[in-house]
């Protein structure tokens, strides 16, 4: 009986080592994956990135500090977390509705003097999740399609009388030409119902410096 308990306090002791030694190889396997990683595609030289720096310095900074009388948002910061659960969030709506989810448009907006979050007047941007749409990368919405139908997010801003003119260079080139329902959709925009879309912002600022 003794030798029993010998042999099986030995195979437990074992057990353990084999399980943390085997945790221990995992943990060195997942950082060996991670330093393996190579440089993106689309990494920049210091001079690539300082030469956009200074042309945005002299072409656009001037005549934004002009028009608006200050200097407006040059960063937007969104933690790792924030992203990553952004985009979880895209790829699983996008999932479950068997739509392509292609990556992300990154817009400018500005909020506007009666926002509830954010700095009145200063510029933004929103994340809009695209898809393929006849060869292209068009701004859809997971939230609003179905399963039968992909809402892109120019039907949905035309709902709210918004001419979303990015999708194509014809739409672009008629930027200009507003039709009827627009029209009708843009004077109903108080009264119509509000709904929640895909596109995401609430980015921390700077300028300007809290």
């Amino acid at each position: 009986m003794k030798t029993i308990k010998i042999v099986s306090l030995a195979l437990l002791v074992s057990a353990v080592s084999f399980i943390g030694c085997q945790k221990d190889e995992d943990t060195v396997n997942t950082n060996v994956e991670e330093a393996s990683v190579e440089r993106p595609w689309n990494a920049l030289m210091y001079k690539d990135m300082i030469g956009m720096l200074e042309h945005y310095d002299k072409t656009r900074k001037p005549v934004l500090e002009n028009a608006l009388g200050f200097e407006d948002t040059r960063i937007n910061y969104y933690s790792i977390e924030t992203l990553e659960n952004y985009i979880k969030y895209v790829k699983q709506l996008s999932k479950e509705k068997g739509i392509e989810f292609t990556g992300i448009n990154f817009v400018s907006g500005a909020y506007p003097e009666n926002t509830d979050h954010g700095v009145p007047n200063y510029q933004n941007i929103m994340l809009m999740p695209t898809t393929n749409i006849n060869g292209k990368n068009i701004a859809f919405d997971p939230v609003q399609s179905s399963k039968e139908q992909v809402i892109t997010m120019k039907e949905m801003f035309a709902h709210y009388g918004y001419n979303w003119v990015y999708d194509s260079k014809e739409d672009y080139e008629n930027r200009n030409i507003v039709n009827k329902r627009l029209r009708e959709n843009y004077v109903k925009r108080s009264s119509a119902e509000d709904l929640e879309s895909s596109a995401g912002n609430r980015g921390h600022l700077a300028p300007p410096f809290e």
